[in-house]
């Protein structure tokens, strides 16, 4: 049974463009999933398959709120994949769950939602029976899930995002919680140094944009100040809109493109 009711209703009241304008509300694992579900959604319209498009774009619109957001079963295809086909993505989906349970959504978050997307992707291209997309989103899985690997083995998680509304460098509540999970790894000695990294999206001049990305690294740095963190012990840099998580054209506003990286060490 679909998992999402009232599917045809909710096409008239979801869009891609009012869900690439939510302010990100939730851990980065779920705002790197809303990144990677985005791209399926056009992909999946193109060729005509608006219930996976709508699929899509409803796991989009829950990682948006910073709801839990499960790979899809198997069972969702039921009767379209070969048993042979089977096989290596249920075990590929007993492998990502086994990382989530291990902690990847929060030691590997942005890794463990690449890989989250490519299986749903694989899947969906197998009950397709297209196996040229198949094959690469199950290269991407790969790919992401040896980093997650990497990073379970290591177990520490070195880089946390705190992300910003619209043309604001004002931190909201769940940034200051995730502020104060830095402030207190920083004073059980689990790191002695922090870089940040301000960022904004594409809307806007390009030197205004850097000047605002400033300011975001400088709001988090004088949190973190308040929670205890030495000044010294920050190096603070920012990029404007140079760098950015989603590429996207000029003047296009993206939530995932204004933030703050924090990186221990």
């Amino acid at each position: 049974m679909d998992p999402w009711p009232h599917e045809y209703l909710d096409l008239v009241l979801f869009d891609r463009p009012a869900v690439e304008s939510q302010i990100p509300n939730g851990p980065a694992f779920a705002q790197a999933l809303r990144a990677g579900y985005l791209p399926l959604v056009p992909a999946e319209r193109k060729e005509a398959d608006f219930r996976d498009s709508l699929h899509f774009l409803q796991k989009a619109v829950a990682a948006a709120k910073g709801i839990n957001v499960q790979p899809d079963m198997p069972q969702r295809y039921a009767g379209r994949i070969p048993d042979d086909r089977l096989g290596p993505l249920e075990q590929a989906r007993a492998r990502l769950l086994d990382a989530f349970e291990r902690d990847a959504r929060r030691l590997a978050p942005l890794a463990a939602a690449r890989a989250q997307v490519a299986y749903d992707c694989w899947l969906e291209n197998e009950a397709e029976a297209d196996p040229v997309d198949a094959q690469a989103c199950r290269e991407a899985f790969e790919t992401a899930m040896a980093e997650v690997d990497r990073a379970l083995a290591a177990g520490i998680e070195n880089v946390y995002i705190v992300f910003f509304a619209f043309d604001s460098a004002e931190l909201t509540p769940a940034a200051r919680q995730i502020l104060a999970e830095v402030a207190e790894k920083m004073k059980a000695g689990e790191a002695v140094r922090l870089e940040l990294a301000g960022h904004a999206d594409r809307a806007g001049p390009a030197r205004y944009n850097e000047r605002l990305s400033q300011r975001r690294a400088e709001a988090v740095a004088k949190a973190l100040g308040e929670l205890g963190v030495p000044r010294e012990a920050m190096t603070v840099r920012w990029y404007g809109e140079t760098r950015p998580r989603v590429e996207t054209p000029d003047d296009v506003p993206e939530p995932q493109n204004r933030r703050v990286e924090i990186t221990l060490g």
